[in-house]
């Protein structure tokens, strides 16, 4: 069997009469899922959101690859987010607000799900479920009372209930048999106890966006200044899932408060990667990935690569640890995707779909 990235495990059941297993067909051949997939947003409730394939063993790179795959159809949504798990890989629409599910292949192996979902952001699983951060119906944009958390039964393709959480939830993960969650909106991290569901909160000194998780199982967040909360605390927090307290802060200026991928970990999390970004004068969005030591506890005095124009988002591939970086200038035309060795000399730039925001990859 194949495995999907984070080093996830593919299974099938298969029904045989003899023992001899030589003879069973892999449904997900390794050899047509392999590469990174590029997650293309597009416009804003115009379409254009696509997956662009590239293989970063030939340098091959296939854009509108989920249309390849799934006789020409286009995205109905833009995509905001994709999450690989066991045999799925789900994708979170806007605009069509919807969840997706499609198998290693990319092509679509459910229904589209719309029910209960609002405005969804980001979505984690655990166990038989997945956690889906939805800002809510006519969210007021200041201090979202209405938005929640979606639990979606994975076996049935349904969301059982929601979860209330005011702020504005972003990304997610799980540590420790909680659910983290990061308040765009508002100066505090809930935690969700995952066996009782009680909500309790972490004060934050800025509002949060993203997530990663170290191998002990304890988190590091970004800390941004945002038009809605100014804060001059900005930078990545570190927090001990067991305790649900925000230890330490690691400043840096001008973390990005863009809604892609903006911070990843390599495959040893010795290294944590950050996207900075700021305006000029002309209003051009210009960015950085800063370099964030674990061992050392500091952010590199050079960053790894800088004067990014219109920077998107960012991915570390599991497999060689090379950095991912994309950048649009525009919602409409090609993105771009550079790729830099983890020491940031450049290796290769290649076009991708419309506003890239960020990558997946599948072994």
């Amino acid at each position: 069997m194949k495995k999907l990235a984070f080093i996830l495990i593919l299974f099938a059941a298969f029904a045989f009469v003899a023992c001899d297993t030589n003879n069973i067909e892999d449904p997900f051949p390794g050899e047509l899922v392999e590469g990174c997939y590029v997650v293309n947003y597009g416009k804003y409730g115009s379409g254009g959101a696509s997956i662009s394939k590239y293989d970063y063993n030939t340098g091959e790179i296939t854009n509108f690859y989920n249309e390849q795959q799934n006789s020409g159809n286009e995205f109905l949504s833009n995509i905001q987010y994709a999450y690989p798990f066991k045999d799925s890989v789900f994708l979170i629409g806007n605009s069509v607000d919807q969840l997706i599910t499609m198998n290693p292949l990319l092509k679509q192996s459910k229904n589209g799900v719309t029910d209960q979902l609002n405005n969804p952001r980001f979505c984690v699983a655990s166990g038989d479920y997945l956690y889906i951060s939805c800002l809510g119906a006519n969210p007021d944009w200041s201090k979202f009372p209405g938005s929640y958390i979606a639990k979606f039964n994975i076996k049935n393709n349904k969301v059982e209930k929601t979860i209330s959480l005011p702020g504005g939830p972003e990304g997610m993960e799980v540590a420790n048999g909680k659910l983290f969650v990061a308040l765009n909106y508002k100066d505090s991290i809930g935690v969700i106890d995952l066996k009782t569901e009680q909500v309790s909160y972490i004060a934050t000194p800025a509002v949060t966006s993203y997530f990663v998780k170290d191998k002990s199982e304890n988190l590091y967040v970004t800390l941004v200044s945002t038009y809605n909360n100014f804060s001059t605390e900005t930078g990545i927090g570190y927090i001990n899932t067991k305790t649900n307290k925000l230890e330490t802060i690691y400043k840096t200026e001008n973390v990005s408060s863009g809604y892609g991928s903006v911070i990843q970990a390599n495959s040893d999390f010795t290294k944590i990667y950050v996207i900075t970004s700021a305006y000029d004068v002309n209003w051009n969005l210009t960015g950085a990935i800063a370099e964030f030591n674990v061992a050392s506890k500091t952010f590199n005095t050079n960053n790894l690569v800088s004067g990014i124009s219109g920077v998107s988002g960012i991915a570390v591939n599991p497999f060689d640890d090379n950095v991912y970086v994309f950048s649009a200038q525009s919602v409409t035309g090609a993105g771009k995707m550079d790729i830099f060795t983890s020491s940031g000399s450049l290796q290769k730039s290649q076009a991708v779909g419309a506003f890239p925001v960020g990558a997946f990859f599948l072994e």
